[in-house]
């Protein structure tokens, strides 16, 4: 068993040949699919070579079956995913909605694992250190 990612809404499986696929758009309303490394703590992604994306830039995730948004009831600058392990056991995966920012949390209950760069001064300023 790989790990999967699913939509929390829906229950669809986002996971495609080794890519998290989500949409995303952008304030002004442009949207992409963007594809992104499934690996926790790695930030590659991909899209559509006509789509700009600026550092700092924010977007909003949709789930690409239902398109119901995705935003973090944490916080929202944060996404959130469900994640299914290698060993069945299910997380919620947040990550960051603003583009260049490495964080990512990796959430069962109480216990909380950070990822990133980015990750412990996000936590300050996205309000979760209380989960910490």
């Amino acid at each position: 068993m790989t790990t999967d990612y699913i939509c929390p809404k829906c229950k669809a499986h986002l996971l495609l040949n080794d890519y998290l696929i989500l949409t995303a758009r952008k304030a002004n309303g442009t949207g992409m699919l963007l594809l992104m490394n499934p690996e926790v703590g790695n930030y590659e992604t991909v899209y559509h070579p006509s789509c700009k994306v600026k550092d700092g830039e924010r977007f909003t995730f949709s789930c690409p079956v239902c398109h119901n948004t995705l935003v973090s009831e944490l916080n929202k600058n944060l996404v959130m995913v469900l994640m299914k392990d290698e060993s069945g056991k299910e997380y919620e995966l947040h990550f960051s909605a603003i583009a260049g920012q490495k964080c990512t949390y990796k959430i069962m209950g109480n216990s909380v694992s950070s990822f990133g760069i980015d990750a412990p001064h996000c936590l300050d300023v996205m309000g979760l250190l209380d989960l910490a």
